[in-house]
């Protein structure tokens, strides 16, 4: 048998695997003790430092070094190299790949390098990386909205979005803009262009270059709540508000919410209860004669990081960021 001779040969890089190094550069990495009291060690997903011993005090070290899952403690890196560990499997599949780690192993944390991950909606290079403090899940924010804007008494008029959405909370800057100006209410306005009303009464009347400092979502929770799917497009529909304000790049959880389920666009909510588009297709979850709890966590930023790499898209996916230290 002759071998034929290769005749095609691919210029683009392929994608890794979550976890894995995306580039030669400067890296640093330190093994911890995962300990997460039952959820899940995903790798890729985001660790924070709960102890500088062992997970079990009977066996305390002062140099071995404990981290768990998500959490709001001195950032500990993202668990990575994946190929590095014993795969354990599932009950049905001993041999099974996974990317999860059980309690009490050994995993590689990143603080500096390049490196895939998995983020659940749209993003772009240079965007601020974020994760859940309750799962360690990754997601991201653009780091500023620009948008161009004039200003009467507490009305901010936006008439044009260059980047980025606008949300409450938001403090504003441009020529002329009091220092400390906050969005502290939607108007006409859902993130682009509209009105908002501000914290500080004050006038620029001519149309300015303004730019809107961003914070990742804060949380909320829901007690009656449904998706719906109608050509191709679903829709979260919060009828009842327990706490917190919804919006644009939330992820959703509840029951039978598909993973990386974002909002991507306010409907006739724009905070409260009403409806919100989802970056996903084709799930159906509750109904409105019987609705469901779901929750938006409020997420926290990993430090000093950022998109390096993404396919622009509205669904998620792979990516690259870059951490520095």
């Amino acid at each position: 048998m002759v071998a034929s001779f290769q005749s095609t040969v691919n210029i683009w890089s392929a994608a890794g695997v979550v976890g894995e190094l995306a580039f030669e550069g400067p890296n640093r990495v330190a093994p911890y003790n995962l300990f997460s009291s039952g959820t899940p060690n995903l790798v890729g997903n985001a660790f924070t430092v709960s102890s500088g011993g062992n997970p079990e005090p009977s066996g305390n070290s002062a140099v071995a070094g404990t981290a768990t899952v998500g959490g709001s403690g001195v950032f500990g890196g993202i668990l990575v190299n994946p190929k590095d560990y014993a795969s354990y499997g599932t009950t049905n599949g001993p041999l099974n790949p996974t990317l999860v780690l059980p309690d009490y192993s050994v995993g590689f944390l990143a603080t500096m390098g390049y490196w895939w991950v998995s983020l659940p909606g749209p993003a772009n290079v240079g965007d601020l990386v974020t994760y859940d403090p309750l799962t360690g899940n990754l997601n991201s924010i653009t780091p500023t909205t620009s948008f161009t804007g004039t200003i009467s008494t507490t009305t901010l008029t936006v008439s044009a979005v260059s980047a980025g959405q606008l949300a409450v909370g938001q403090i504003i800057s441009g020529s002329g803009v009091t220092p400390g100006t906050r969005i502290t209410a939607l108007g006409t306005g859902t993130g682009y262009t509209g009105t908002y009303t501000i914290s500080v009464s004050q006038t620029v009347s001519s149309a300015t270059a303004m730019t809107a400092a961003n914070q990742p979502a804060p949380a909320f929770a829901a007690s009656a709540a449904y998706i719906t799917t109608s050509t191709g497009v679903d829709t979260l529909h919060i009828a009842t508000l327990t706490s917190g304000e919804v919006l644009l790049g939330q992820q959703v959880f509840g029951t039978g919410v598909a993973p990386n389920t974002v909002i991507t666009a306010f409907g006739s909510g724009t905070g409260g209860t009403g409806t919100y588009t989802l970056n996903t297709s084709g799930q159906t979850v509750a109904s409105s004669g019987s609705p469901e709890a779901m929750t938006g966590p409020s997420n926290l930023f990993v430090p000093n990081c950022v998109v390096d790499r993404f396919t622009t898209n509205t669904t998620g996916g792979l990516a690259v960021i870059k951490l520095t230290n």
